[in-house]
């Protein structure tokens, strides 16, 4: 079911927004735009449904309809489009794709200031997550699968990939001397255990994956006296 609705100011009861949605986004306050934001903070407000229909395109109409009229009387409403717009289920076009993608070949965004950078790199040194930090991102990533055109993508792009001769020289510098704590090192043995492992079929060895294929299997040393 799909509604028209009109947010009402606290203070004196004027209709200020109007928009079109489903389920609770009539109170949802995220995603609201300057203007919005700006009145509720001041005053607060109410909401009020004006149609409900099952038809979504019918909405849409009674949404531009009613911000077309306020704008004609001069109705103080904050609403930035004319109303009309957001399909649910809506996918933008091949071609569509593909003129935003050349439209932003070139572009790096926002880039930051050195400024920015030292202010940044200031404020997340020493930064500890805390456990429970830890637990919410754990959980928030278990199940979570990479679609295979990304990995596809990755595996190109990381084909060639070579650290600079600074970048090496860094990461060498950083390391020289960090030893792992204990702990580090049980859970890390841990982890090399309950992982799951192969056999090479030339030799007969079990070892973990990243072992396997570096050390066996097309690698291994016996490969060559069984070929020959």
């Amino acid at each position: 079911m799909f509604y028209v609705y009109e947010h009402l100011r606290n203070d004196n009861g004027e209709v200020f927004y109007i928009g079109k949605g489903k389920a609770g986004r009539i109170d949802d306050v995220k995603n609201r735009n300057s203007g919005w934001n700006e009145i509720v903070s001041s005053c607060g407000f109410r909401s009020q449904v004006i149609l409900e229909t099952e038809c979504e395109e019918l909405a849409l109409f009674v949404e531009q309809e009613y911000i077309h009229k306020c704008k004609l009387a001069n109705i103080g409403i904050v609403n930035k489009t004319s109303g009309g717009q957001g399909i649910s289920g809506y996918r933008h076009t091949e071609k569509s794709k593909a003129k935003m993608r050349k439209a932003r070949l070139g572009k790096s965004g926002h880039p930051h200031s050195d400024e920015s950078k030292k202010k940044i790199q200031e404020a997340n040194t020493g930064v500890v997550f805390t456990e429970e930090r830890k637990r919410k991102i754990s959980e928030k990533a278990k199940g979570r699968k990479m679609p295979e055109h990304v990995r596809a993508l990755l595996r190109e792009t990381n084909k060639n990939f070579r650290h600079t001769p600074e970048t090496i020289e860094h990461l060498r510098q950083v390391n020289t001397g960090r030893k792992h704590t204990p702990e580090t090192i049980e859970k890390m043995c841990l982890i090399q255990q309950n992982m799951p492992k192969k056999t090479c079929p030339h030799c007969g060895k079990q070892a973990s994956a990243t072992n396997a294929k570096r050390w066996h299997f097309d690698n291994c040393k016996h490969k060559e006296n069984q070929d020959g």
